[in-house]
């Protein structure tokens, strides 16, 4: 089975039509309402949702209705207070062939951000917040095992894992 975070997305039960470019946002102390709202206020179609007993998940697609314009999502303007979202961007350009990156926001600012380009380095107001767990999986570190082809997907299991965030299941 191909791992989620190299999309497409696609075959997720059927609901995803165009299958490429889609965000997947795992949120919490919010309403799915919220979410949803505030994706149509960004002009971003809401693909496909779950509720979870903590953490519930969204994924929309990553380009503007608008003739498929590029437009990245304000999560900081869709982050309300008391609300986080855990944000991975499955395929941020696939014509230059960029990783993907994942971005965590609390209370309407970001957290942290960083790109499966260079764990080592996030931006944000904790920007090492994810280190103990990138560590931990040897992504960083002394120990970093990189020559490994699956380093996004351990990427995604460290950051699932450390937030506690659900598993994403696909057939």
């Amino acid at each position: 089975m191909l791992h989620w975070i190299h999309g497409p997305l696609g075959w997720i039960h059927g609901q995803i039509p165009n299958g490429e470019e889609t965000n997947v946002v795992f949120f919490r102390g919010m309403s799915l309402d919220a979410i949803t709202r505030g994706l149509l206020s960004q002009r971003h179609r809401p693909l496909a949702y779950g509720k979870g007993a903590d953490w519930s998940l969204m994924m929309h697609d990553m380009l503007s209705w608008d003739d498929g314009d590029y437009s990245t999502t304000n999560y900081g303007q869709l982050c309300q207070p008391g609300g986080e979202l855990a944000v991975f961007v499955t395929e941020p350009c696939l014509a230059k062939a960029h990783r993907p990156h994942f971005a965590y926001y609390r209370d309407g600012r970001l957290h942290t951000w960083l790109s499966f380009e260079d764990l080592g380095n996030g931006v944000g107001e904790e920007p090492y917040f994810l280190l103990p767990a990138l560590t931990e999986a040897h992504l960083v570190g002394p120990a970093a095992d990189l020559d490994r082809k699956n380093v996004e997907e351990r990427a995604v299991e460290a950051i699932t894992r450390f937030l506690s965030l659900p598993d994403l299941e696909l057939p």
